[in-house]
């Protein structure tokens, strides 16, 4: 199970606890441009400023984990292949997490992690 994210909480990875650092403030080019952070314990997180898309989101951490090899990203399963995991509740601007559930139509944004498990049966 992940942690429980209380009200000023610095945002850490999901999967292993480890802090990580405030995302640039740069527009992205096209929708789609989602910053990317890999962790040291091989989860990727990929922040979406906006909390609205966390589908492409999850798309591309899943992508950037597989070494930005689409195809073998879109074949891929979830539990199977991979676990996720949110954070969701982000305030950029203080870089601190607000809470569980506090991200929809609230303009805040959201992490979404990817961990993929063991390789051996997709090569």
């Amino acid at each position: 199970m992940f942690p429980v994210y209380r009200e000023s909480e610095r945002p850490l990875c999901p999967f292993c606890g480890e802090p990580f650092g405030r995302p640039p403030e740069t527009d992205p080019k096209r929708e789609g441009d989602f910053y990317m952070w890999p962790c040291p314990c091989g989860a990727v997180g990929a922040y979406d400023a906006t909390g609205h898309n966390l589908g492409d989101a999850l798309m591309e951490a899943i992508a950037f984990a597989c070494d930005d090899d689409w195809e073998k990203a879109l074949s891929m399963e979830p539990e199977k292949d991979y676990e996720i995991r949110y954070l969701d509740g982000y305030r950029a601007g203080e870089h601190r997490v607000l809470g569980s559930g506090a991200t929809y139509k609230s303009g805040l944004g959201a992490f979404v992690f990817v961990k993929l498990k063991s390789l051996k049966h997709l090569h």
